[in-house]
């Protein structure tokens, strides 16, 4: 239980993401990172949003950016854009610090500072001047349940007397008023004080040793009064303590004794991807950011999506109105650009379909479903429109023109058909289960299983490592030599300029070589996420081995990632196939594991960049990308991967059925109120000699079903232990990756604590 503002402030903060500057050195403890040596850096930020508003603090302290949300609208731009958001973006805003007749400004490089990450959520600056402590804090204001986000932010400093005799002096708050140069150039921010009147610009202090005095402004949208009535009524001090427990339900307490710095990685990359998204002053999704610096007004609607995909576990009220959002924009309308449609980015037209499978695996959620008869019956029209766009005779693929902003690769995309047979499969349960439409269910799960069919039939091929799945085929019946090759003239049409520059390591003369695996082409990465086929299946083993090798085309063997043709050394989704690759301890945490590649590549607030690395760079010469900002796409990718396979949890809501396949090669965990979908459960899982424990957690008013699978070293009878139940002796049942597993099923009541041991 935290009592005030001074011990919430005294709270530890990240022993990775923490930056401190003294006597004109910079240093870190994120030793890992290549962006550890990259100070001083005048752009570099932590971030904090609630979705409302976003905010870009740099080590020092100072604001630089402060967004506020307004809305969102049509657009006719590049290939993967056809929504904008509207939004203000003010600053800079400081404090300063008065004592006698000097005035000393936070604003970085005017005195030493030690800057860190609270609880691994909120940017906290510390320094020292003049006989006193300072912390600064910022927050956006969420209510403990997620249902109001105030349109603001909260900026406070904490002074401190560190001295033995009193200290009088002031707060001088943020300037918020109009430039001097225009007068009528006002910032579209207001700010109201917490301690003095609104148009106060200092706020007194008058310390004896060991007092302290918290000074707070909440800077908001004009004319917002409702948000300064509630922000007064509570006091910043509440609205801390209920933001930190809104963040702390979403990321539960992961701990990872052998493996911290994954675990904290985790919980920065799901803040990375909650903060990329937008809303309104009445909470509708506006749309999202390529992560949580404003680089653009434009909408990426692929990096909108990977950014919400881990809240279909971990939020899932926020992750339905995400995909509602997408119901009403995910198809572009026809332009003078682009003729639009379901094919022009067929992953993107069926984004909102395949999160209604996704929330109602998770929340078993009949009752909005049903009280939104028009959203399924949109629904059934995207899935008619696509039906439409197979001719009799043809395979059960499905065209689609582009990704994003790069082409959907073949006259089939493999990564696009994945995302056809799971959006198929998914109306196909909420049809039978939610309307009882047992006719349409059959139709649509029969059409899943003619893709599910045609993919692996006519979507793999024999490569350097096995049989694999390739980027795209140029048809179907032809040999592998003729299905992974594309004629160019296939993309001679308008605008083909756009989708080329990315295509310069797989043209050959006149053809594009198939046989590839497009960095920013993650549908086919998540496809044991979706169920399409196992993690450890070997056709998916393969592809990844081939995809994160020379034998790749497109890998760059000094990034160690995936090029992005002429524009970058390496794109950041490319990392996250690279993670699905993860196996064992090795290729998860060795000298050239993929999570050992992902630390590399952390920056010290906790984020990945988009393009980290330039043209022909070396290994390690990484760069801070602000054109393209920090990547919710990968985020959403990694962190949803990292649940799933790594920890092995699902849960599937409408059986009430927990699903836990540990992997965890680095380290044994404790996820401590892990919310899962509609469930919130804690897990441990650890390792000993011979065997595993497993701890499973009911914090739900059902019972629920644990089918536990355990990997094993060895084909031998096991010991089963489990509290209330009689002992069983288990041969392994199953394999995974090449190993044994033990499978076992039980029932966790409510509020029981299950513990299953192996030995």
């Amino acid at each position: 239980m935290i009592n005030s503002i001074l011990e919430a402030l005294t709270q530890p903060g990240s022993p990775f993401f923490n930056l401190t500057f003294s006597n004109g050195e910079y240093s870190t403890e994120l030793r890992e990172s290549y962006y550890s040596g990259r100070f001083p850096d005048k752009d570099f930020t932590f971030d904090v949003s609630n979705n409302k508003v976003l905010a870009n603090i740099d080590p020092s302290g100072t604001i630089k950016h402060l967004v506020i949300y307004r809305g969102c609208y049509s657009v006719d731009d590049i290939p993967g854009v056809w929504v904008a958001k509207d939004f203000s973006e003010t600053g800079p805003f400081s404090f300063g610090i008065r004592v006698g007749g000097t005035v000393t400004r936070t604003a970085e490089g005017a005195t030493d500072y030690s800057t860190s990450l609270l609880d691994n959520l909120f940017p906290r600056v510390r320094f020292s001047i003049a006989g006193l402590k300072a912390t600064i804090l910022a927050y956006a204001p969420v209510s403990q349940d997620g249902a109001t986000r105030l349109r603001g932010l909260v900026y406070g400093i904490l002074v401190e007397n560190t001295s033995q005799s009193l200290v009088e002096g002031a707060v001088i708050l943020p300037d918020v008023s109009p430039n001097d140069r225009d007068p009528f150039a006002m910032r579209d921010v207001s700010m109201a004080s917490m301690e003095v009147g609104d148009s106060a610009q200092e706020t007194p202090f008058r310390l004896l040793q060991g007092e302290s005095q918290w000074t707070a402004v909440f800077l908001h949208a004009p004319g917002d009064d409702g948000a300064v009535e509630a922000i007064r009524s509570k006091g910043s001090f509440q609205w801390l303590l209920e933001t930190w427990d809104y963040h702390r339900s979403l990321l539960g307490r992961l701990t990872m004794p052998q493996d911290p710095l994954t675990a904290a990685i985790f919980e920065r990359a799901v803040c990375l991807c909650l903060g990329a998204v937008g809303m309104d002053g009445n909470g509708a999704i506006v749309g999202s950011n390529w992560g949580t610096y404003p680089a653009t007004r434009a909408i990426w609607m692929k990096d909108m999506y990977y950014s919400y995909l881990p809240f279909s576990m971990l939020n899932p009220a926020f992750f339905r109105d995400g995909m509602m959002w997408f119901l009403e924009h995910g198809i572009r309308p026809k332009g003078s650009r682009f003729e639009g449609g379901v094919v022009h980015s067929l992953s993107n037209s069926l984004s909102s379909v395949i999160m209604a499978g996704l929330y109602y695996e998770t929340t078993g959620d009949k009752r909005f479903f049903l009280s939104h008869r028009d959203a399924y019956a949109a629904m059934k029209n995207i899935m008619r429109r696509v039906l439409e766009t197979r001719k009799e005779g043809d395979p059960w693929l499905f065209p689609s023109t582009w990704i994003s902003d790069a082409y959907s690769l073949g006259v089939y995309h493999t990564g696009s058909n994945i995302t056809a047979w799971k959006a198929f499969a998914s109306l196909a349960r909420i049809a039978g289960e939610v309307f009882r439409e047992k006719s349409l269910m059959r139709s649509y799960q029969e059409t899943a299983d003619r893709i599910h069919a045609a993919i692996q039939k006519d979507m793999t091929v024999e490569g350097p490592f096995g049989k694999q799945y390739v980027e795209g085929i140029s048809g179907v019946g032809a040999d592998a030599k003729a299905r992974t090759t594309l004629p160019l003239s296939y993309y001679k049409k308008r605008f083909i300029d756009s989708g080329l520059q990315f295509l310069t390591d797989v043209t050959n003369g006149q053809n594009i070589n198939l046989m590839m695996h497009d960095g920013e082409e993650s549908d086919t990465t998540l496809l044991s996420f979706y169920g399409f086929s196992e993690y450890d299946n070997q056709t998916f083993r393969n592809y990844l081995s081939f995809s994160m090798s020379p034998e790749n085309p497109t890998y760059g063997e000094q990034s160690r990632g995936i090029r992005w043709g002429a524009c970058s050394g390496a794109t950041f989704p490319g990392y996250t196939t690279g993670f699905a690759g993860v196996v064992d301890a090795k290729t998860m945490s060795g000298e050239r594991g993929f999570m050992t590649e992902l630390k590399h590549l952390c920056d010290i607030d906790g984020s990945w960049w988009w393009w980290p690395y330039r043209l022909g760079a070396e290994t390690g010469d990484v760069t801070r990308n602000f054109t393209c900002g920090k990547c919710g796409w990968a985020a959403g990718v990694f962190s949803t991967l990292f649940v799933t396979e790594i920890m092995g949890i699902r849960y599937d809501a409408p059986s009430k059925t927990l699903t836990l396949r540990p992997l965890s090669p680095s380290s044994d965990y404790r996820w401590e109120r892990a919310r899962v979908g509609s469930a919130v459960v804690t897990i441990a899982f650890s390792r000993h000699a011979g065997g595993a424990e497993c701890q499973i957690e009911n914090h739900n008013p059902h019972a629920i079903t644990v089918n536990l699978s355990v990997p094993v070293d060895e084909e031998r009878v096991y010991r089963v232990t489990s509290k209330g139940s009689r002992n069983l002796e288990i041969r392994p049942s199953q394999r995974f990756l090449g190993k044994p597993a033990i499978r076992y099923t039980c029932i966790v009541k409510p509020g029981e604590s299950r513990s299953i041991l192996t030995s």
